[in-house]
C-alpha cells in the first residue's frame, strides 16, 4: 500500500511541476488559483483511483477522506487531517469562489459569462463527487466503497473535462465502433485504421 502512495505522489509531484506557467514572470491570483485547482483535482483524481482498488476498507476511507479534504478544503464541515500530509489544501470550492470573485471586468461579458456557467457546472460536479465519497464511510464492504469511489472518478473526470470543441461522451457505442471497423476488413484485405 505505501508503494502505492508514493507512485500517486511520485505521479502528482511530476504533473503538478508540468502545469506550472511557463513564462518566467510572476502569475496573476487568478492563473495561480487555476493551477491551484487544477492540481487539487488531479491528486483528488489520483487518490480515488487509489481508494477503487484499496485492499480494505480502512485504506479506502482513508483515501476517500484525502478526497474530501482536497474537495472541502481545511476550512470544510468534513475535513480531517491525513497523515502524511502536513499542509492543508486550499479547497476546490474555495478556489472556486476566488477564481468567480477574480474574474476581471476586462474580461468581455459573453466570456465572463461563459466562465461563470463553466465554474457552476463544476462545482456541481464536485459537490456529487464529495456526496460520494462521504458514502465510502458508510459502506458496507470494499466492494460498495468501490462503487461510490468509482462514482467520485466520473464526476472529478467530468469536472476536468475534455479538450475538445463540441461536446464529447465517449462510450460504449464509441467503443464498438471503433472495434467494429478494426475488425472489418477493408477491400484491399487490410483492416481500418
Amino acid at each position: 500500500m505505501r508503494g502505492l502512495i508514493v507512485v500517486a505522489m511520485i505521479t502528482f509531484w511530476g504533473t503538478a511541476s508540468l502545469a506550472q506557467p511557463l513564462e518566467a514572470g510572476p502569475a496573476t491570483p487568478l492563473a495561480e488559483e487555476v493551477i491551484g485547482l487544477i492540481q487539487e483535482l488531479r491528486l483528488a483524481m489520483y487518490y480515488t483511483a487509489l481508494a477503487i482498488y484499496a485492499p480494505t476498507s480502512m485504506d479506502q476511507r482513508l483515501y476517500a477522506q484525502q478526497v474530501v479534504n482536497l474537495i472541502e478544503g481545511a476550512e470544510g464541515e468534513h475535513f480531517a487531517a491525513v497523515p502524511p500530509r502536513d499542509t492543508f489544501p486550499t479547497g476546490m470550492f474555495t478556489r472556486l469562489k476566488t477564481i468567480e470573485t477574480s474574474l476581471t471586468p476586462e474580461i468581455p461579458a459573453p466570456r465572463k459569462h461563459a466562465a461563470v456557467l463553466i465554474l457552476n457546472n463544476v462545482r456541481i460536479f464536485l459537490e456529487f463527487a464529495l456526496q460520494e465519497a462521504l458514502a465510502v464511510a458508510r459502506a458496507e464492504d470494499v466492494t460498495a466503497g468501490s462503487r461510490h469511489m468509482r462514482r467520485v472518478f466520473a464526476f472529478l473526470n467530468a469536472a476536468w473535462g475534455a479538450d475538445v470543441e463540441s461536446p464529447y461522451l465517449g462510450g460504449m457505442w464509441l467503443l464498438f465502433r471503433n472495434l467494429e471497423r478494426a475488425q472489418r476488413p477493408m477491400p484491399s484485405g487490410r483492416p481500418h485504421p
